[in-house]
């Protein structure tokens, strides 16, 4: 079930202060509609009723799609909510959740992603059938073969799914300072069903290296790098 709340806002344009209604929760099976809004950045958009300025406003969000049984929360890193309390918060919410659940209910799987755009890619992901893990050790061998051009320090790698191709699997380079979207690198699908193949003999490997509900390349390596680095 989808689920909405109202919230006080102020315009970052003008300062004006209104009463809004956003998304918390969105059941991608009830409520298609908020899905498509999710994926065409319309979802929690508000338009001040001042100056007119529209932008989004992001809070944390739980997407659920029981035709893949999973549940994807968006918590969004801010000055206050780092990456690190993010992750130690929702270990703590999965054990207890866990916990509540009745002994014959299939737990359903579990994501957890810190930026829309990667909400957005897992949810593509999933509509195309593709391996999540398997995706993100694709990611971490472009980032660890081409650290001097795609430094995860200042790009996100993101899978186009849309733009991808039965021969290439296409990633687009997005700068983390600015959002903005640059360079395609292309890898090839025989490579990918290759690793696939791999996964469905022997998935220890990929789960070792990708073990908890955020599974993700970039965070892996900026989380291996000396201390004080950077």
């Amino acid at each position: 079930m989808s689920r909405s709340k109202r919230f006080n806002i102020t315009c970052p344009s003008c300062g004006f202060a209104q009463e809004v209604e956003l998304y918390e929760a969105i059941n991608a099976a009830t409520d298609p509609q908020l899905k498509d809004a999710l994926l065409h950045n319309r979802l929690n958009r508000v338009e001040c009723a001042d100056c007119h300025a529209e932008f989004r406003i992001d809070l944390p969000l739980l997407y659920n799609d029981p035709a893949h049984n999973i549940i994807i929360h968006w918590v969004p890193v801010s000055g206050e909510l780092t990456r690190e309390a993010i992750l130690e918060d929702f270990d703590r919410s999965i054990d207890e959740i866990s916990g509540l659940l009745p002994p014959d209910v299939d737990t359903p799987v579990v994501r957890l992603v810190l930026t829309r755009v990667e909400l957005v890619e897992l949810v593509f992901m999933l509509e195309a059938g593709l391996n999540q893990r398997v995706v993100e050790y694709v990611k971490y061998s472009i980032y660890t073969r081409n650290m001097e051009k795609v430094n995860p320090r200042d790009y996100r790698l993101l899978l186009d799914v849309q733009d991808s191709t039965p021969e290439e699997l296409c990633f687009v380079m997005q700068e983390v300072e600015t959002q903005s979207l640059g360079s395609i690198l292309r890898y090839g699908r025989a490579a990918y069903d290759s690793m696939c193949a791999l996964f469905d003999e022997s998935p220890e490997e990929f789960v070792e290296m990708f073990p908890g509900p955020c599974i993700s390349a970039r965070n892996l390596l900026l989380d291996d790098e000396p201390v004080g680095e950077g």
